[in-house]
């Protein structure tokens, strides 16, 4: 929580340190270490050997270190990730007297769009709540797990409020979020379609006993209102990137509407609630993005020490499709597209880009690898709290994520086209 806060504070005043927010980062992961998933912290321990080995020889080779970029790379897109937490606390615990879990493919259909519109504002909480309620009744089953994977990891193609395209926006200086909506959002749109084709074909397994969700769609005015006011900030404002906006915005927007629901009293106990619970949590995201911190980290370091040698001189839609493939390869072997990213960002400076079209790019491929990654994020979650094996999920997700990747290549092939990239 006081990382937020000084996060917040650094934006509109210079004189705190930018070490401060970072630092307090760390110190909540030390904390939060024991509760880590085993696999996550193993993944974060390689991340911050590579990454500390790198650094220590770039060092040795005359490059100083840099200790902001190594501690706090990825920090903001932590306490983005925190705000918007905030705004889980706006959904009704759940109630004993709740009726039976409806059946069938109308509620596959509720299930499906309802992850995937709340998760593209209040990230993978969206997720747990709908499985929190689908395990109530019985152990979480893999066509349930399949659809919460897939319908989630689609919105990575476009939601500036997911953890991925926050940090593809932020590694790419000038980059337009709306540009990563326009060429992004067909992606999603197409991957939501091929998930309703699924439920029509028959692919599905026992699609008529489809346990489901009945999601209110009148909760979703609240996403409504910070998308709004995000991009309506964005538009009327300089100086503030969309993640900066967020990190402001998603605390203010619900805070705001906790005081209008409960008052004083009301908001007191679900911030207690929010600290004492809620934030805990997010034990994994510090884990995984301060250790791609280190890594990244030192990959410029190294990069810095070797005269700016780089694979190719501009990223076109050729080289861009390359990505893709290499990242849903990469990801098959329990490689995190960040360690992709980590790798692309400290190239970039001396490769010829748009930055809006790396954005997409590494939206893209984050989307399409985090689908089949066993060590992924939202596969870790629905594995540990529910039960469904992160394996067999990865393995089930490949024809999704391999059906995509066409499409995802087509739209980077329209943007060169629409904007004379050179691939």
């Amino acid at each position: 929580m006081t990382m937020l806060l000084v996060s917040l504070a650094a934006t509109f005043w210079p004189l705190v340190s930018p070490l401060a927010a970072p630092l307090l980062a760390w110190a909540a992961l030390a904390v939060l270490w024991s509760g880590v998933r085993r696999q996550q912290r193993w993944q974060t321990i390689a991340f911050v050997a590579a990454g500390a080995v790198m650094l220590l020889w770039a060092f040795g080779r005359g490059v100083p270190l840099d200790l902001e970029r190594t501690l706090g790379q990825n920090q903001p897109i932590l306490s983005m990730l925190a705000g918007i937490t905030l705004l889980r606390l706006l959904n009704a615990p759940l109630s004993d007297e709740e009726p039976e879990l409806p059946r069938g493919f109308g509620t596959y259909l509720q299930s499906l769009f309802g992850v995937h519109l709340f998760g593209a504002v209040i990230n993978i909480s969206a997720v747990i709540l709908m499985a929190d309620r689908l395990s109530r009744e019985a152990p979480l089953r893999l066509n349930q797990a399949e659809l919460l994977s897939r319908s989630f990891t689609a919105v990575a193609f476009y939601s500036p409020f997911i953890g991925g395209v926050a940090l593809a926006l932020a590694y790419t200086p000038g980059s337009n979020p709306l540009l990563l909506l326009a060429f992004g959002g067909p992606v999603a749109m197409a991957a939501l379609g091929l998930l309703v084709w699924y439920g029509r074909s028959g692919r599905v397994d026992d699609i008529d006993n489809f346990r489901g969700y009945p999601v209110h769609y009148e909760s979703l005015w609240l996403p409504l209102v910070l998308g709004t006011a995000v991009l309506t900030a964005y538009a009327t404002t300089t100086g503030y990137t969309v993640l900066t906006l967020i990190t402001v915005l998603a605390p203010l927007v619900g805070g705001g509407a906790l005081l209008l629901r409960g008052g004083f009293a009301g908001t007191r106990a679900a911030l207690v609630d929010y600290v004492s619970l809620r934030l805990p949590q997010m034990g994994g995201e510090l884990a995984l993005f301060l250790g791609a911190g280190v890594l990244g980290a030192g990959l410029v370091a190294v990069f810095a020490s070797t005269g700016g040698w780089v694979p190719f001189d501009r990223i076109g839609a050729w080289n861009g499709s390359l990505i893709l493939v290499g990242c849903i390869l990469t990801s098959l072997a329990c490689i995190h597209p960040i360690v992709l990213l980590s790798v692309m960002v400290p190239l970039l400076p001396a490769i010829e880009h748009d930055a809006s079209f790396v954005a997409v790019m590494f939206a893209m491929a984050w989307g399409l690898g985090c689908a089949v990654n066993p060590m992924s994020g939202i596969n870790l979650v629905l594995s540990s709290r529910y039960g469904a094996s992160n394996w067999a999920l990865g393995r089930a997700n490949l024809p999704f994520s391999l059906t995509l990747l066409p499409v995802a290549v087509a739209s980077l092939y329209l943007y060169e086209w629409l904007f004379g990239l050179v691939g």
